[in-house]
């Protein structure tokens, strides 16, 4: 960075790196261990992790490490200029750590086959940002007014009008899959929706780990020792068959009042009829 960027620019990104790494930082100690903001001890670590940056943005390199950074940024712009004059998509392929390049045509054509696999999109004829935003937060100040969740839960749902962006979807080839399909990755890190769905998800996901425990396998070392019960029990055997399956778009083709259902139902059977005080057609709502 220091070989190929001007001081100002590395200036604005130590700025951008502290401001976020702080945040973060802060907001978990004070959410989980209750640190106050205005800890001394934050004010300390602010300044110790603005000095680590400047280190590792002004720290001088060495000749050799200059050269390579300048043959590397020739290389990435050399690379640009073909892509545009060649109209060509390069992009991160799925479940992968190499690139996928093709022609603009090519990767519409693939997602034009996706939408018309699924019919599970629209294409949008006006911006509805403003129309989803509002509808969020009139929702969470209907059931706040008639106290079906805390202040200050619903203080944690309520979108960010600053920070609030509309969802956004794109696509990363699946090299992996015949005929190099795409997968649809929906950018939803700042929709109005977001804040409420990280909060449903901090209270739910910890009821689900811990009823269906017996029947979940997150890797390949919860799948280990799921086998090693099953042998235990007698019935791991020469005759036992492995399946495997792969089932295309599930993310796309869940219906959604069924999931909700479903949702509600799983909660309902373990006893709870309220989450953190929220009622379950609450959840409902706002999921």
């Amino acid at each position: 960075q220091s070989a190929i960027r001007p001081r100002h620019q590395q200036e604005i990104a130590i700025q951008k790196d502290h401001k976020s790494i702080y945040e973060k930082v802060r907001s978990h100690l004070n959410e989980h261990y209750f640190v106050p903001m205005t800890a001394t001890t934050l004010k300390q670590y602010s300044s110790q992790l603005l000095h680590d940056l400047n280190l590792s943005y002004f720290s001088p390199l060495s000749y050799n490490d200059q050269t390579m950074a300048l043959k590397q940024a020739k290389k990435v712009v050399s690379i640009q200029r073909k892509i545009k004059k060649h109209h060509l998509i390069l992009r991160v392929t799925d479940k992968g750590y190499n690139f996928y390049i093709g022609t603009e045509k090519e990767f519409d054509k693939k997602a034009q086959n996706f939408f018309q696999d699924t019919n599970a999109f629209i294409e949008l004829k006006e911006n509805p940002f403003n129309k989803i935003q509002d509808n969020v937060i009139h929702l969470l100040n209907q059931i706040r007014a008639k106290n079906f969740i805390f202040q200050w839960q619903c203080n944690k749902m309520m979108p960010n009008r600053i920070k609030c962006q509309l969802a956004h979807l794109y696509f990363n080839p699946k090299t992996h899959k015949d005929g190099i399909p795409v997968r649809p990755i929906e950018n939803t890190i700042n929709a109005p929706t977001t804040n409420v769905s990280n909060y449903l998800d901090e209270i739910i996901r910890p009821i689900f780990d811990k009823e269906c425990q017996n029947t979940t396998i997150i890797d390949g070392t919860s799948l280990i020792q799921a086998l090693h019960q099953y042998m235990r029990k007698g019935l791991f055997k020469s005759t036992t068959l492995f399946c495997t399956f792969d089932i295309r778009n599930l993310y796309t083709m869940l219906p959604q009042e069924e999931a909700l259902d479903i949702l509600v139902e799983f909660l309902h059977v373990h006893g709870y009829t309220k989450v953190k005080g929220i009622p379950l057609e609450t959840i409902r709502l706002l999921a």
